[in-house]
C-alpha cells in the first residue's frame, strides 16, 4: 500500500510539474493574450509581440522558421532556424538586424515571401520589427528591430510586431552579439491555434501573392489613366519613356564626352516633390541645384541618361518614366544624417521630370 501510495504521489507531482512548465509556456503571468518571440541573446532576454491576425502570411514565415516547421535550404525540417544566429547588421539610430540560419554561412532560407503591408503598422517609433528585404516581396528570414522612429520605411517594408519587453537590451545590442535561443510564446486561445506547418505557410504565400499581383493591376491602370488624363500629348520615346518639350534648345544634341550643366524638378504621381542637388541627387528644396553632368559617363538614372543624351543645350522636357527607367525596385534612400529628414523615393514609383539644360553662356 505504501508503495503504491508512494507511486501515486509520484505521478502527481510529475503530473504538476509538466503542467507548470506548460501554463508557464503558453500563459506566462505578465503577457496579455497574444503571440510572442522569446529571443535569448547574449545580452539578455527580448519579447516581440507578433501581429499575428494582421501579418498572418510574415508571422507563420517567423514562427514556422523559429520551430523548424516549415522547410528551408538552409537547414533540415525540425532544426529551429534562429537558434545560434548572429545579429549581422546594426546601425546606431536606424535598426538591429539578424535573422540569418545559425551555424551556416547562408543569408536565408532560399526563398522569398510578398511584403504583406497593413495600414496602422508601422515605423514611427522605436521597438518595431520588420521584415528585411532587398526589393519589395524580397523579404527571407531576416528580421530588424528599428532604434527609432523610421517612418521613411513605411510601405516599402513588411512591420510584423513590436518589443514588448527589452527595448533596453535591444539598444545595447552590438553588431556580432548572438541570438541563441527563440522561443514561441503563445497566450490564449487565438495564438494556442497559430501553429503554421507547410501546406498552411504555402497556402498564406499563395494568398498574399494574388492579392500583391492584384493590387499593381490596379495601381498599374490608375497611373496609366492619370498620365494619360494629365499629358495626353506625350511622345512614347520607348516603352516607360515618354516626354513633351517645353522649350526648345538651340543647335545640335551635344556628343558624348561633353559636360552639360543640368538641373531638374520632379514629382511622384501622388504629388510628392523634389530637386536635383549639387551632386546630381534628388533631394528636399525649393529650386533645383545645378549639376554638371557629361554624356555618356555620369549617371542618374536610365531615363534621364537617355533623356539628356538627345537633348540640345538650353532645352527644357517633361519626362515621364516607369519605375523600371528610374530607381526601379531598390527606390532611393537618401544617406541618413543625424537630426535630418530622410529623403526617399520608394521602389516601384512612376516619376515625372522637368529637366533643363543650361545655354552656352
Amino acid at each position: 500500500m505504501n508503495i503504491k501510495r508512494a507511486a501515486c504521489w509520484l505521478v502527481f507531482i510529475l503530473g504538476a510539474i509538466t503542467l507548470a512548465h506548460l501554463w508557464g509556456q503558453s500563459k506566462p503571468a505578465s503577457l496579455p493574450d497574444g503571440l510572442y518571440a522569446e529571443l535569448h541573446t547574449n545580452k539578455g532576454v527580448i519579447i516581440l509581440r507578433l501581429e499575428f491576425e494582421k501579418t498572418p502570411m510574415t508571422a507563420a514565415n517567423f514562427v514556422g522558421l523559429a520551430e523548424g516547421t516549415i522547410a528551408n535550404k538552409a537547414l533540415p525540417l525540425g532544426r529551429p532556424y534562429f537558434d545560434g544566429s548572429v545579429v549581422h547588421r546594426v546601425v546606431p539610430g536606424h535598426v538591429i538586424q539578424a535573422g540569418k540560419p545559425g551555424g551556416t554561412s547562408l543569408d536565408g532560407p532560399g526563398y522569398e515571401i510578398p511584403n504583406e503591408i497593413v495600414p496602422g503598422l508601422g515605423h514611427g517609433r522605436a521597438g518595431m520589427l520588420g521584415m528585411a528585404n532587398s526589393g519589395p516581396h524580397t523579404a527571407g528570414s531576416q528580421f530588424y528591430i528599428t532604434l527609432g522612429d523610421r517612418s521613411y520605411l513605411d510601405g516599402d517594408y513588411t512591420v510584423f510586431g513590436e518589443v514588448e519587453s527589452g527595448l533596453d537590451v535591444v539598444n545595447s545590442i552590438v553588431q556580432g552579439d548572438v541570438v541563441e535561443k527563440v522561443s514561441i510564446l503563445r497566450v490564449g486561445s487565438k495564438a494556442g491555434q497559430f501553429k503554421p506547418d507547410e501546406a498552411t505557410f504555402r497556402r498564406l504565400v499563395d494568398d498574399t501573392k494574388a492579392r500583391v499581383e492584384e493590387l499593381e493591376r490596379e495601381k498599374a491602370a490608375r497611373e496609366a489613366e492619370l498620365i494619360q488624363e494629365r499629358w495626353p500629348r506625350a511622345v512614347a520615346l520607348k516603352p516607360g519613356l515618354q516626354f513633351l518639350i517645353l522649350r526648345e534648345g538651340t543647335g545640335e544634341p551635344v556628343p558624348a564626352g561633353t559636360t552639360l550643366t543640368v538641373r531638374y524638378g520632379g514629382e511622384t504621381l501622388s504629388g510628392r516633390r523634389f530637386f536635383s542637388l549639387a551632386d546630381g541627387k534628388p533631394g528636399f528644396g525649393e529650386t533645383p541645384e545645378p549639376f554638371a553632368f557629361a554624356v555618356g559617363t555620369t549617371t542618374i538614372i536610365p531615363g534621364i541618361d537617355a533623356m539628356l543624351a538627345l537633348m540640345k543645350k538650353g532645352e527644357k522636357r517633361l519626362i515621364i518614366l516607369a519605375p523600371e527607367l528610374g530607381y526601379g525596385r531598390s527606390g532611393f534612400y537618401s544617406k541618413s544624417e543625424p537630426g535630418k529628414k530622410r529623403f526617399v523615393i520608394s521602389p516601384n514609383t512612376t516619376l515625372v521630370y522637368e529637366v533643363e539644360i543650361d545655354p552656352e553662356k
